[in-house]
C-alpha cells in the first residue's frame, strides 16, 4: 500500500444557478479543492456567499481542509475585488469546537492546521467517492497502449508491407500478376486522361474535396495575411468552446439531479 498511489475521483452536482465540482486530496496535500462554477450572470457578492456556504456544506461532510475557487461561464477566475479580500477561500474544522474555520488568503502549509492523511484515513473519510490504485491505472494504461500498438502495426503493413509485397510479385510473380498490374496502370491513365479532356464526371466525393481544399487554401491566404485577427480568431474559438463545455456540463448535471 505505501508505494501505491491513490486517485480519487471528482464529486459533481448542481446547485441551481452554479454547480460545484470537489475533488479530494492526493495523498501528498494538505487540503481538497472545490470549484464553484457559474455558467450564468452572477454578481461577486452571490458567488463570495455561495463559496463559504458550499465550504461550510462540504467541510461537515468530509472534515478535511478545503481550497476554493469560483469560475464563470468561460472558465476564468471569478474576480472577487471589493467584495471579499482575495478570489481564494480556505477552510478547516476547528479540533475543539468542531466549527468551520474561514481565510479570504493563501496560506502556508505550516497554518493549515491537521497533518497529511494517509492512505487508510483518506479512504475512511471518502468511502464513498470511487477511486483507483496507480497500479490499476498503469493497467489501463498499458492496455490502451497495447491497443496503439496493435493498431500502428495495422497500420505499418498496409503501408510499407503490403506495397513492398506487391512489388515482389510483379516482379517475381506469374505472367498474369503482370498482365493484372499493366491493365490497372493503362486504366489509370485512361481515367487521367478523361479527366483533363473534361469527359470524366467527377463524383460528388471529388467535389466535396476539392471545395474543402479551396477553402483551406483560402483561410491559409487570409490568416497569412492578417496573423493577429487570426490569433483573436483562436482565442474567441477556445473561449467559445470552454463555455459550451461548461454549458452542458451544467446542462447535464442539471438534468441528472431531477431524475
Amino acid at each position: 500500500m505505501a508505494s501505491d498511489k491513490l486517485f480519487f475521483g471528482t464529486i459533481k452536482q448542481d446547485r441551481g444557478w452554479y454547480f460545484v465540482e470537489y475533488r479530494p486530496p492526493h495523498p501528498t496535500d494538505r487540503f481538497a479543492t472545490l470549484c464553484v462554477v457559474a455558467p450564468g450572470p452572477a454578481t461577486a457578492s452571490a458567488v463570495a456567499a455561495a463559496m463559504e456556504d458550499e465550504l461550510n456544506g462540504w467541510l461537515h461532510r468530509y472534515p478535511v481542509p478545503i481550497m476554493v475557487f469560483a469560475f464563470d461561464g468561460s472558465g476564468d477566475l471569478y474576480r472577487l475585488e471589493g467584495t471579499r479580500p482575495s478570489d481564494c477561500l480556505i477552510g478547516w474544522l476547528d479540533s475543539t469546537t468542531g466549527k468551520p474555520n474561514m481565510s479570504w488568503r493563501l496560506l502556508t502549509d505550516k497554518e493549515i492546521p491537521g497533518d497529511i492523511l494517509s492512505h487508510e484515513s483518506l479512504l475512511r473519510v471518502y468511502a464513498d467517492v470511487p477511486y483507483k490504485m496507480s497500479t490499476q491505472t498503469r493497467h489501463e494504461v498499458k492496455a490502451q497502449a497495447r491497443q496503439v500498438r496493435i493498431g500502428w502495426a495495422i497500420v505499418f503493413v498496409w503501408v510499407a508491407v503490403v506495397p513492398a509485397v506487391w512489388a515482389i510479385l510483379k516482379w517475381a510473380g506469374p505472367a498474369w500478376i503482370s498482365v493484372l498490374v499493366l491493365g490497372y496502370g493503362l486504366w489509370q491513365a485512361l481515367v487521367k486522361a478523361l479527366k483533363l479532356l473534361g469527359k470524366w464526371k467527377v463524383s460528388p466525393r471529388e467535389l466535396k474535396a476539392r471545395e474543402e481544399e479551396r477553402r483551406m487554401r483560402h483561410h491559409h491566404y487570409h490568416c497569412e495575411r492578417n496573423p493577429d485577427g487570426f490569433l483573436r480568431l483562436k482565442l474567441e474559438n477556445f473561449e467559445r468552446e470552454e463555455r459550451e463545455r461548461i454549458q452542458n456540463e451544467a446542462k447535464a448535471l442539471k438534468e441528472a439531479s431531477e431524475r
